[in-house]
């Protein structure tokens, strides 16, 4: 960048209130972990150092909530020690483990621009260690120094439109094999026709020892 970045100060956030730097403590690793997330991946190490010095860390003790599904989206976390399930509520008594995240990985980073509701629940497996940014720190950044903060907001809209581009494929590819299944269905009614006769199309649904209409 044309000058030097100037060192901001942390925000507020929603989630984590008057705990956010309870245990914040800049270390040779966090730069490493940043740099490995690909919201950061294009930044230069200058453009890192600014993000290091805003980010946030707390740590979470075994099964604590991190995040609830349905409450509102407010940033991006990233696991820098422990582990965490990503738990899906599929009913009053039934919860599915969609993944166990661990050291390195994130998530929730699309909540940066569409602060949609959370589709997932995470929950700490272990004690753990997280790194938070959030909405107000992504505004801030664009606020003072927009072409940083509008650099890791771009690179965040070309991961979901990467996103998008996978699901439509995984879409493509589920209609190609309904479409293949319908096909083998109806040739083997086809063949079940041909081999049986009019009660030989009737199908499953229809008891071939019914009678038609014009039986006896």
């Amino acid at each position: 960048m044309e000058r030097a970045l100037k060192e901001l100060p942390k925000q507020p956030d929603e989630e984590w209130g008057e705990v956010l730097d309870l245990t914040y403590k800049r270390t040779d690793d966090l730069m490493q972990i940043l740099g490995g997330v690909k919201i950061f991946d294009i930044l230069s190490d200058e453009e890192l150092l600014q993000v290091e010095r805003i980010v946030h860390s707390r740590a979470y003790n075994p099964q604590e909530v991190i995040v609830r599904q349905g409450d509102p989206g407010v940033g991006m976390y990233i696991i820098r020690s422990g582990s965490a399930d990503v738990l899906l509520r599929a009913g009053e008594d039934r919860t599915i483990r969609l993944a166990t995240l661990g050291h390195g990985q994130f998530f929730g980073e699309m909540s940066l621009l569409d602060g949609a509701p959370r589709a997932a629940s995470v929950v700490s497996v272990e004690r753990s260690l997280l790194i938070g940014f959030f909405q107000a720190d992504l505004l801030d950044l664009i606020d003072r120094w927009p072409r940083l903060g509008f650099k890791i907001a771009l690179r965040i809209s070309q991961l979901m439109n990467g996103r998008l581009m996978e699901t439509l494929a995984e879409y493509r590819g589920v209609k190609r094999d309904l479409r293949s299944r319908a096909d083998a269905l109806r040739c083997a009614n086809a063949l079940r026709c041909a081999e049986g006769g009019p009660f030989g199309c009737a199908g499953d649904d229809v008891p071939h020892n019914w009678k038609t209409e014009a039986g006896d």
